[in-house]
């Protein structure tokens, strides 16, 4: 019998920042493009589906901005 396969810390690192660094992108692109702030539009249980499904920034933004097109 196979015991079970624990989440490394190494792996939870790399979600962890990967998301951060998203995040952060997030954040700029929204300030640039359309002059508003991340805090205004989601929290990080928001935006954590965008980020493991890959999505664009563009996508991204539109969806937290409301916009009809995706730029």
């Amino acid at each position: 019998m196979k015991a079970l396969k624990k989440t490394s810390s190494v792996a939870f690192y790399h979600i962890h920042s990967g998301f951060q660094a998203f995040k952060k992108r997030l954040a700029q692109e929204l300030i640039v493009s359309r002059g508003v702030y991340l805090e205004d539009f989601a929290d990080d249980e928001n935006l954590f589906p965008y980020y493991r499904q890959g999505e664009s920034m563009s996508y991204v933004v539109a969806s937290l901005c409301g916009a009809n097109d995706l730029d």
